[in-house]
């Protein structure tokens, strides 16, 4: 996940939740919880380095 945003730039939270959905339409459900997790932490490290 990290290197797709990386290798596209992704800054904002748009391009994110568009990455995001784009993760839980390519995996089963019973992933959807884990795929939200790890995108929130990455969002607390992105905005963490932002400040």
């Amino acid at each position: 996940m990290v290197e797709m945003i990386v290798e596209n730039n992704i800054q904002d939270s748009k391009d994110l939740e568009e990455l995001l959905a784009c993760y839980l339409s390519l995996n089963s459900k019973k992933y959807h919880d884990f795929i939200i997790k790890a995108f929130e932490q990455i969002w607390f490290d992105m905005t963490d380095l932002h400040l």
